[in-house]
Formats: structure tokens, sequence, C-alpha cells
């Protein structure tokens, strides 16, 4: 018998649409960059940016198609780029997100909100 749990994903809970989806899309994209590194640890770092990019491409497109908030989700881009510190040569670059000006928004916003509701509680 398997016991392992189910991976969840934010795209396929019920309430995943308007200003909750954006919640499970961070949710989401957090995980879905972090699995790619993990799946590709013994690639280059180059092929593990490509993969992840493949990979949050996919997922953006998973939130479009699925209608979770079609203002906040079509049209838009994440471009995953390495930067690193060019004071400091030596420091492992960084990873760093380039997401469209509207999504970046939105999504700063629905995270404020979530964290306002928190210290409600």
């Amino acid at each position: 018998m398997n016991t392992t749990p189910i991976e969840s994903w934010g795209f396929l809970h019920p309430e995943c649409h308007g200003a909750k989806a954006l919640m499970f899309f961070s949710w989401d994209l957090a995980k879905t960059i972090e699995q790619q590194f993990t799946l590709h640890a013994q690639s280059s770092l180059a092929i593990q940016l490509y993969e992840a990019q493949k990979a949050v491409d996919r997922l953006l497109t998973q939130y479009v198609q699925i209608q979770a908030n079609p203002d906040a989700f079509e049209g838009q881009s994440i471009e995953l780029h390495l930067e690193s510190d060019e004071t400091d040569p030596d420091t492992a670059p960084v990873l760093a997100l380039h997401t469209s000006p509207h999504l970046e928004q939105l999504i700063i916003e629905s995270q404020a909100q979530q964290q306002a509701s928190r210290s409600i509680n």
C-alpha cells in the first residue's frame, strides 16, 4: 500500500480562482522552481535555468488555461535570470525573477492582503 501523500498543486485546488489564484500561483511558482533545480541538480546552471524557465512557462500557461484569474495571468510573463554581484565576483549568482509589471503588482498586493489577514487572526 502506498502511503505517500499525493503532491498537491494550487492550480488543482477548487478555490483557485479570482484573487485566491494569485496566492496559489505564488506557492506553485516557488515549488516549480525548487523542483526543477532539484531535478536537474547534476546539470550545469545554464541547463537548470533553462529547465526551470520551461516549467515556469508551463505553470503560467496552466493558470491561463484554467481561467484562474484571466486579468492577472493572460499575456503576462516571468523570466528567470542568474544575476551576479559585480562588486564581489566570488559570490555565487542569485536567481532573479523578472515578472511582468502587472502580474508582479497583483502578486505583491495578494501577499500583502494575506499578511494582513494573518496579523488580524
